[in-house]
């Protein structure tokens, strides 16, 4: 038996650690998310204007979107989700997008390879 054998036994543990690593890094993720959003808000007003400003763009981009592959639902889908977020949400969003893939791809540089 190689030492990469799974026992019966071993699987649910395995399967804990997974589900433990995950929510470990969600809220990883969102504690490093809040805290570049509220960085580049004290510290950087302009950059985080102009990130605000593009952030409508894409927003905006969205909209467009939606109303060119779904005419019909264009209204109902501007009226729930559109309406709702604003372009500091989708700021949000992407800032936390962009953290969750550079947190994932530092933790895969410094992980061992299987």
């Amino acid at each position: 038996m190689s030492a990469t054998t799974l026992t019966p036994r071993a699987a649910p543990i395995r399967a804990l650690i997974a589900l433990v690593s995950i929510v470990f890094f969600l809220i990883v993720e969102l504690v490093v998310t809040m805290l570049v959003y509220t960085g580049l808000n004290i510290y950087s007003l302009n950059l985080f204007g102009t990130l605000v400003r593009m952030a409508r763009s894409v927003l905006d981009i969205m909209a467009a979107l939606v109303e060119r592959l779904i005419p019909g639902s264009a209204n109902t889908a501007y009226a729930t989700l559109f309406g709702e977020l604003g372009p500091k949400s989708i700021l949000l969003l992407l800032i936390g997008l962009i953290v969750a893939a550079v947190i994932r791809s530092l933790v895969s540089l410094v992980s061992p390879r299987h």
